[in-house]
């Protein structure tokens, strides 16, 4: 296969998606982000059980939720982020930190209650709802980064997300061998410095057929 001249021009040396500050700000924010979920949801039916305290049948229609108010999530965001990027993206990033805030608060009070259960409950479905429809809206600021090589931010993104994977898997397995507070206060920690990172940024989520004033 033969590569043409404009093709060339995204390949090897040529490529500037590396060198392209903004989107590789996106592309470690996310990875800090992944990883902080990771952490946690490779575990997430031992947090379910033990910080929640909700076991049986119940688990499984929680993870029902889970999955659920994540699926809800992502059209009800569409229109913000199309408007207000960045403020749609720290709006999420700052519930996803508050879920594992509250759950990291839980899971060292080490008690369940009617209440407790409740406010578990209501985390859960806060994180699977807003850590569905950031990934979107990530996505959305990398490929914006981009500029006229789409395909270069898009591999560059997947490539952080990937190694957020790997990392919040590895990182939760360590911590989870000591404690579920600890792997729950990482996440939160992790959310916490990812959404620093986001709100600090100048035009990092800005869209380029908006005025600055509305990203």
């Amino acid at each position: 296969m033969v590569l043409r001249a404009d093709q060339l021009e995204h390949v090897g040396r040529r490529a500037r998606h590396h060198r392209n500050p903004r989107l590789v700000k996106v592309s470690v924010l996310t990875m800090i982000a992944v990883t902080g979920h990771f952490v946690s949801y490779t575990y997430i039916v031992v947090i379910i059980r033990d910080v929640v305290g909700v076991r049986g049948p119940n688990l499984a229609w929680l993870l029902a939720a889970y999955g659920v108010a994540g699926l809800v999530s992502v059209p009800l965001v569409a229109r913000p982020l199309d408007r207000w990027p960045k403020g749609a993206v720290i709006v999420g990033m700052t519930g996803l930190t508050a879920a594992f805030t509250l759950l990291t608060a839980l899971a060292f009070g080490e008690r369940h209650t009617a209440a407790t259960a409740l406010l578990g409950t209501g985390a859960i479905v806060l994180w699977g709802a807003l850590a569905t429809a950031v990934s979107p809206m990530l996505q959305s600021a990398a490929m914006r980064s981009g500029g006229d090589d789409p395909d270069g931010a898009s591999g560059l993104y997947v490539t952080a997300f990937q190694i957020g994977i790997m990392a919040g898997a590895l990182l939760g397995g360590l911590l989870y061998e000591r404690s579920l507070a600890m792997m729950l206060t990482a996440s939160a920690g992790l959310m916490g410095v990812a959404l620093f990172g986001m709100t600090v940024s100048q035009h990092l989520f800005e869209n380029p057929t908006l005025s600055p004033g509305d990203g």
